[in-house]
């Protein structure tokens, strides 16, 4: 089996891809859309992708290319605790590469130490870069398993400003989601909807799952290319032990299915 992941080995994306399949073939790719695209084409089997931080927040593109592609469907999670170091060689640091969510994850850390943050593609990848380049002054942030992987002195460990810090992963796979009909329980269903042009429609949208006691654990909002100052709202629900969740869960989606502009279920799964 092959599981696609985007970055190189050593990303945490490579470590959430190990620890949920740790007999496939992980594969990284340089970018997301490339990493959707090996999907879409069956030169994967799946995908694990980051979807949101506890203290960063959403990873926007995978959001995006969730609502974008066809065909697509998660059917798992995981949540990974993420303890970044900086990585590099003795001596003074004055810049660190790493992807921006690492970055903004550390940017208390940085900023106290007058270190400049720089961009990379990903943070595995800048651990390469700073091994290879050997830029005096030039450190990465990146684990503890990249620095083992690439040759690099851990300067520092655990530089997250939240010492709580986690990423949520979601495995996707081709085929039609999971309705949540068909949920267990401890499940939880995701979807992305856009509301109709009238007041009180976002009010309305949240109450086809409130009033039937069906709890919201994700509501983020994103602005919709082409389309100013408007928005597509992404929402995960629990559907707990209690009887009749499922059912409760399935009525509100087909309410909201009937009441929003646009929607797309990515699909109900077990919960991490």
């Amino acid at each position: 089996m092959k599981v696609a992941y985007q970055g190189e080995p050593g990303a945490y994306s490579d470590e959430a891809a190990s620890a949920l399949f740790p007999d496939a073939q992980a594969v990284g790719f340089a970018t997301f859309r490339l990493t959707f695209d090996a999907l879409s084409m069956g030169a994967v089997e799946a995908a694990v992708l980051p979807v949101e931080n506890s203290s960063a927040g959403i990873v926007q593109e995978v959001s995006d290319l969730l609502w974008e592609l066809p065909g697509l469907r998660v059917v798992r999670e995981h949540v990974l605790p993420v303890r970044h170091c900086l990585l590099g060689w003795p001596g003074p640091v004055e810049r660190a590469l790493s992807h921006p969510q690492a970055l903004a994850q550390c940017d208390r850390y940085l900023h106290s130490r007058q270190i400049r943050s720089v961009a990379y593609h990903d943070t595995a990848g800048a651990a390469r870069a700073v091994a290879e380049q050997r830029q005096p002054g030039t450190a990465a942030i990146a684990s503890k398993a990249a620095a083992a992987r690439y040759g690099l002195y851990v300067l520092a460990e655990s530089i997250q400003d939240d010492s709580e810090n986690r990423t949520r992963f979601v495995v996707v796979e081709s085929g039609a989601p999971a309705r949540p009909r068909e949920a267990s329980s401890g499940w939880k269903g995701s979807i992305a909807f856009v509301t109709a042009h009238r007041p009180g429609s976002l009010a309305h949208a949240l109450d086809c799952f409130a009033r039937r006691g069906v709890n919201l654990t994700r509501l983020d909002s994103r602005p919709m290319m082409g389309q100013p100052f408007e928005y597509r709202f992404y929402l995960d629900f629990s559907i707990n032990g209690e009887a009749g969740a499922a059912g409760a869960a399935e009525a509100a989606l087909s309410d909201l299915e009937e009441a929003s502009a646009e929607i797309k279920l990515f699909g109900t799964f077990p919960s991490a």
